[in-house]
């Protein structure tokens, strides 16, 4: 091969390469040990797709459909979200070395996924002023008790609504109801029949500046959770694209990936 042939080759191969990694624009290149880069290599992308993208994806799915009725699952008892959680919660502990990897030669995705935490705690803690604007506002705490007592009176076989709270507690129980904007309660909950009679009584009480507050909250972060699904769900195209890979485990390779 003359000089110039092999010249003309290298800068042909050189321009494939550069090609192809540009195709990630939402993957940086990982300086390899003998001083090269490369784009991630068929497993490590698998791991990243497999444990780590699509795990995520499914968890934003159901908060995208609990934000979306603004149902902030917020329990007054451990002052917390529980089915809109933190990121990492999402991952299996076996793969949280994945996780850490992916972000980090991720840069985007790690910045996405940074700004979208603050966001779910400013949630939270709106969601704990309005628990404490519900539990000192004595006209609620009186419409309250005052619902509990016609339900006694009117349905004196049925179970306790309150459960498991305590009757002196029970005005937290309903102001759970309130913040999360629950329009109707499933039938085997103690509390189905006293909310099917008395919500529009008590959701009266969702109004004012807290809860204005409050659920733009929640509009952020689902604006939030939606862009960072967006870009998951780019680099996962590209990926697969790239490498030939599928987007899930087909059988061969199932046993492999954590159940959750």
């Amino acid at each position: 091969m003359t000089l110039l042939r092999a010249s003309h080759t290298l800068e042909i191969e050189n321009a494939q390469s550069s090609q192809r990694a540009g195709r990630f624009e939402g993957v940086t290149e990982t300086t390899m040990s003998k001083g090269k880069t490369k784009v991630p290599g068929e497993k490590r992308a698998k791991a990243w797709v497999y444990t780590v993208i699509n795990p995520l994806k499914e968890g934003l799915e159901i908060e995208a459909a609990f934000l979306a009725r603004k149902n902030w699952t917020f329990r007054p008892y451990k002052k917390e979200l529980e089915f809109i959680r933190p990121l990492e919660s999402y991952i299996e502990f076996q793969c949280r070395p994945n996780w850490e990897d992916f972000i980090a030669s991720n840069p985007a995705i790690k910045q996405q996924a940074a700004a979208r935490e603050p966001k779910r705690e400013q949630l939270r803690k709106k969601c704990e002023a309005a628990l404490a604007h519900l539990d000192a506002l004595a006209a609620f705490r009186n419409k309250a008790g005052e619902c509990l007592r016609r339900y006694k009176t009117e349905r004196p076989q049925a179970s306790w609504p309150g459960e498991p709270a305590p009757e002196e507690q029970f005005h937290r129980a309903v102001a759970e109801r309130v913040i999360n904007n629950i329009q109707e309660v499933l039938p085997h909950y103690s509390d189905s029949e006293f909310w099917a009679m008395f919500r529009e009584d008590l959701m009266q009480f969702r109004q004012g500046e807290i809860f204005e507050s409050l659920d733009e909250a929640g509009l952020e972060l689902g604006k939030s959770n939606n862009d960072l699904s967006a870009a998951l769900a780019k680099v996962r195209e590209e990926l697969a694209a790239e490498l030939d890979i599928p987007w899930a485990p087909y059988y061969e390779e199932s046993p492999a990936i954590p159940r959750r």
